[in-house]
């Protein structure tokens, strides 16, 4: 293990460098990091979700979330199509990728051994309160876009 992985500035870093690495690879888009804050409970109320369990030496979950509007342009330069052409389920599979693609960086980058992510869980919907019950902090990464916000939840 490495000696500061407990680190909320550690995990912060590798949370920002895994978000900017996979947004400039996979869709082709830069996120302004607007800042973090610390949250006794994960609790996630946006329009679009991801969400990956994190086991094995650290435990936790790692959860994103955005509007329909910036999660569509990112999914749209993911896949290759406007938009307009995508359907819900192209939604559906793109907010779970888009989390599992931030946490296996994050995982990478953080260097923890011995963690696995579990498959990802995706919410799309304007009504819904998703809340996971921890004892830990969640860091909120707040990443900004001119369509909106992402947000990145992180309980370890």
């Amino acid at each position: 293990m490495i000696e500061n992985d407990t680190d909320p500035e550690h995990i912060a870093g590798n949370i920002r460098n895994s978000v900017g690495e996979i947004m400039a690879t996979m869709a082709m888009s830069e996120l302004v990091f607007a800042g973090m804050e610390k949250r006794l409970n994960f609790s996630l109320s946006d329009e679009a979700v991801g969400l990956v369990r994190l086991s094995g030496d650290r435990n936790g979950m790692l959860g994103i979330s955005t509007n329909q509007v910036l999660l569509r342009i990112i999914v749209s330069r993911i896949i290759g199509l406007t938009p307009e052409e995508l359907e819900r389920e192209d939604l559906i599979d793109g907010i779970a990728e888009l989390a599992n693609m931030i946490g296996g960086s994050f995982k990478t980058k953080a260097r923890i051994p011995n963690m696995t992510l579990s498959p990802p869980v995706a919410i799309l919907g304007k009504e819904y309160v998703a809340e996971w019950k921890t004892s830990k902090p969640t860091m909120v990464l707040t990443f900004q876009a001119e369509e909106g916000v992402l947000q990145v939840y992180a309980s370890l």
